[in-house]
């Protein structure tokens, strides 16, 4: 049965998603009195401020309630909650601005065949030299050296602390420092990425701050946990970034003011507070009312930045930019071990009823509020290079198709029973729960409404507020969750075998699904291996005929990135095309926070 024959089921889901939409509308322009820190000596209080002896000040949205700093945090991406890193922090590797290519920032040079840094060995090793800039000091002044790299090294090595990317760490067999200012890696094999490491994979951390205690509790006592709960990856943390932390109330704000010795030039604003919102409706009502001046990739709804957009273009009140972000998929749970694990779902023919019963165009139709050509239709988006490799192959697999649902269902052993349900053999449900975060409870409704009408006992079930930053939490899904992952090939990490969120790790890794299979693996480490682009698109589709076979995901549609600045505020005025979004490996959107200013 094609689209144009599902008569008015289509219409039915769209008036289920504007009956939502539009009391989330409601509950966004209702009036808002948002906390704000009371003005200083200063002068400094909530929104933009330029005023003759008066500290530079910007205000940031997240709907995300941070918990702590670097590696120590959440994996999680939503609501910003990593889209803001390069504020505080800096890595080797950020991006450039406008064509989004890796280009050095913590180093002097970026390493290539040609100059040295990258050498290919005759036992199929890669060794990269990443010489260093002499300029860059810590936040606290101290200098900033190759030993800290060493150090860190160290660090990401140790399986036990929960690297957010441990992909690229567990490439490197080796680490030394000749000398303060050079470091050098020796990779396991070639990898393709080895000039664009950025924070989430690779985090510069401070030896002089952190090293004695990583030798007594970690390595000695075995205690990460007692390491992570230092303060230094909260109230005390340290960085070499633009800005550094001098207030964090977890839940309210963290206060950043201006680095004078930063290595790029003191930023132009003086200070930058980042107010967290537990829900995104008060976060909009925040904007709206003036009393947040920009936000990064994913602090907004797609439709409450389609509102905003189309509200500040009246006004003149501001500037919304839209690009391609994450992909965003259903991902189901592999793990027997987890409670309630649904034993149906690893029958991969009930998998495949699941998909073809989900219409991806009216979805995005609806969840990208109007922004056309967003379904998922390929394991990459359209504007990566290697896109042509992999055009439409899960369109052409699996196109919607409700008829072609029930037909595989009832091939896997389930009938529709008396009151129009699907049951098995023994007279039980096919029940299907869902769980997703708060900010995509109208997306479930939608995929809720399709299974519904094949005869799916479709549930959702909403992460709490309380538990966003609970990494085992998140990892101990029993059935699917509606969940997304990094721009380009950033999505490859979701199904890494060394991705699995175990105790070891402290549930750090993507792979939330626990699925593992080695002909993936054996892909994916032919991929990143591949210096040619060509080789690297052919072993991109071969990624994905696999991926169509054993529907691990089930992509849906492909986001948009939506940072957003009030007029007056320059941010992302002229950086905005080279940015990614927070799950790329590298350079997210605010690597030039130093740049910032406001403008009368």
């Amino acid at each position: 049965m094609g689209r144009e024959t599902m008569g008015a089921a289509p219409l039915r889901t769209r008036l289920i998603v504007l009956s939502i939409l539009a009391a989330m509308a409601f509950a966004a322009c209702a009036p808002a009195a948002p906390a704000s820190r009371p003005p200083d000596a200063a002068g400094v209080g909530g929104g933009t401020q330029e005023q003759p002896g008066r500290k530079k000040v910007l205000t940031m949205g997240l709907n995300a309630i941070l918990d702590a700093f670097s590696i120590a945090g959440s994996t999680v991406t939503a609501g910003g909650r990593l889209s803001f890193i390069e504020i505080h922090s800096q890595a080797l590797f950020t991006a450039d601005k406008t064509s989004g290519r890796p280009i050095p920032r913590l180093l002097a040079e970026q390493p290539t065949v040609e100059n040295g840094g990258l050498k290919l060995t005759d036992d199929g090793k890669m060794v990269a030299t990443y010489r260093l800039r002499r300029d860059v000091r810590w936040a606290d002044d101290a200098p900033f050296t190759a030993q800290d790299l060493l150090f860190t090294y160290k660090v990401a090595q140790d399986r036990s602390i929960p690297i957010i990317d441990s992909g690229p760490a567990s490439l490197m067999e080796s680490a030394s420092a000749p000398d303060d200012f050079t470091f050098v890696v020796v990779w396991r094999q070639p990898y393709y990425l080895a000039d664009a490491i950025g924070l989430r994979a690779f985090w510069p951390l401070p030896a002089h701050l952190l090293a004695a205690d990583f030798a007594a509790l970690v390595e000695e006592q075995k205690d990460s946990a007692a390491f992570l709960a230092k303060p230094y990856w909260t109230s005390e943390y340290v960085h070499v970034g633009p800005f550094r932390l001098v207030e964090f109330a977890p839940g309210v704000d963290a206060v950043f003011d201006a680095v004078d010795h930063y290595f790029l030039g003191r930023p132009k604003v003086d200070r930058i507070i980042v107010k967290q919102y537990a829900d995104a409706n008060t976060l909009y009502a925040s904007v709206l009312s003036g009393a947040v001046d920009l936000g990064p990739d994913n602090a907004l709804t797609t439709e409450q930045s389609v509102d905003l957009k189309a509200r500040w273009e009246r006004e003149d009140g501001g500037k919304i930019y839209f690009g391609t972000g994450t992909t965003q998929f259903i991902s189901v749970q592999f793990d027997r071990t987890v409670p309630d694990f649904n034993v149906a779902l690893a029958d991969k023919r009930v998998r495949q009823g699941l998909y073809q019963a989900v219409d991806r165009d009216g979805y995005s139709d609806v969840v990208m509020a109007g922004i056309p050509d967003r379904a998922a239709n390929a394991l990459l988006p359209p504007d990566d290079a290697l896109y042509p490799y992999v055009k439409d192959g899960w369109k052409n697999r699996y196109p919607f198709d409700a008829s072609r649902a029930t037909a595989t269902f009832e091939a896997a052993g389930w009938r529709r029973g008396p009151d129009g349900m699907l049951i098995n053999a023994a007279g039980e449900k096919l029940t299907v729960v869902s769980r997703t975060t708060a900010t995509n409870q109208v997306r479930a409704t939608l995929i809720q409404d399709m299974w519904k009408r094949v005869g799916v006992d479709a549930e959702i079930s909403i992460v709490p507020a309380a538990r966003i930053a609970d990494r085992e939490y998140f990892t101990k899904f029993p059935g699917v969750e509606i969940t997304a992952r990094g721009a380009q090939d950033a999505i490859l990490t979701r199904l890494e075998c060394a991705e699995r969120p175990t105790p070891q790790n402290q549930y750090a890794g993507n792979n939330r699904g626990q699925w593992c299979t080695p002909d993936y693996e054996r892909l994916v480490g032919q991929y990143r291996t591949s210096l040619q682009e060509g080789r690297r698109g052919e072993t991109m589709r071969q990624i994905q005929d696999l991926l169509l076979d054993e529907l691990p995901i089930m992509l849906l549609n492909y986001q948009v990135t939506n940072p957003f600045a009030r007029k007056g505020v320059t941010a992302f005025l002229d950086d905005f095309p080279g940015g990614g979004d927070s799950g790329r490996i590298y350079g997210t959107h605010s690597r030039n926070a130093h740049e910032w200013d406001i403008q009368p």
